[in-house]
Formats: C-alpha cells, sequence, structure tokens
C-alpha cells in the first residue's frame, strides 16, 4: 500500500529533522491531540475525546523516553517530572470530563514549545508543523 504525498512529505520532514526539530513536533502534535480532546468535550463526543486524550498521553510517553537523563542533568529530570505530571492530569481531564485540565496541559504544552522554538527553529519555520504540506498537497485525481 502507498502512501499518499503529504504522508510522504511529513515522513521526509521527520527523517530530515534535527532533535530540536523533532522535539517541537512532538509538542504541536500533543497540543493538536489536546486542543481536539477540548473540543470533543464540549461537544460531548466521548470517544473522540479518549482517543485524542490517548494520542497526547502517547506523545508526552514519547518525549518522556526521548530524554537522557545521564547527559541532560538537573534539566532532563525537571523534564522528567512534568512530563509524568501532564500524563497525570491528561489522564484526569479526560477521565474526569475537566475542561481545565486539558487547559492547563496545553498551557504548560505550549510553554516548553516556545521554550525549544527559542533554540532551535528559525522564526520562520515556527508555524505549524503541517503548514507548508498542508499548502503543497496537492490530491490525485482519477478519472474511470
Amino acid at each position: 500500500m502507498s502512501q499518499n504525498p503529504f504522508d510522504s512529505y511529513l515522513e521526509s520532514q521527520v527523517y530530515s529533522a534535527s532533535p530540536v526539530r523533532l522535539v517541537t513536533i512532538l509538542y504541536r502534535a500533543a497540543l493538536d491531540s489536546l486542543e481536539a480532546a477540548r473540543q470533543h468535550l464540549v461537544s460531548g463526543d466521548i470517544r473522540k475525546r479518549a482517543e485524542a486524550s490517548a494520542r497526547a498521553s502517547n506523545v508526552v510517553a514519547e518525549l518522556t523516553q526521548s530524554l537522557n537523563l545521564d547527559t541532560g542533568g538537573e534539566i532532563a529530570r525537571n523534564l522528567l517530572h512534568l512530563y509524568d505530571y501532564l500524563l497525570f492530569r491528561i489522564h484526569q481531564a479526560n477521565m474526569n470530563s475537566d475542561e481545565r485540565a486539558y487547559a492547563e496541559c496545553i498551557q504548560l504544552l505550549a510553554t516548553l514549545l516556545d521554550g525549544w522554538q527559542s533554540i532551535g527553529e528559525p522564526a520562520g519555520e515556527a508555524q505549524g508543523a503541517y503548514a507548508g504540506a498542508e499548502q503543497e498537497y496537492q490530491p490525485i485525481e482519477f478519472s474511470a
């Protein structure tokens, strides 16, 4: 099964990204998922809210696994504790239908994203992770 051009473009962006860029892509993915979960909370779609919360949790878990506690020192340990807290709050938000918990997680991740962007991305790249791909993507139309 072949990928569509949009997925191929995203895959190439990930494979060619610097470590800092990968972290910012993960933060954006978590933020997108948390925003979706919050929207599904408002609309009352429990299944979609749970799926979006699970995606956000998976991204934060991936960020946790990427930490190098041996060489990262105090910063890595602090991030580990923060990621653990985020996982706890995402779970609470989903289980308790707590919009404030979602908002707190979004604010924390947005702050972290701003910090990572300031050390690793030129200002022009600070758009959405998919912004360029969305503009370049042209679906292929087939006629029978």
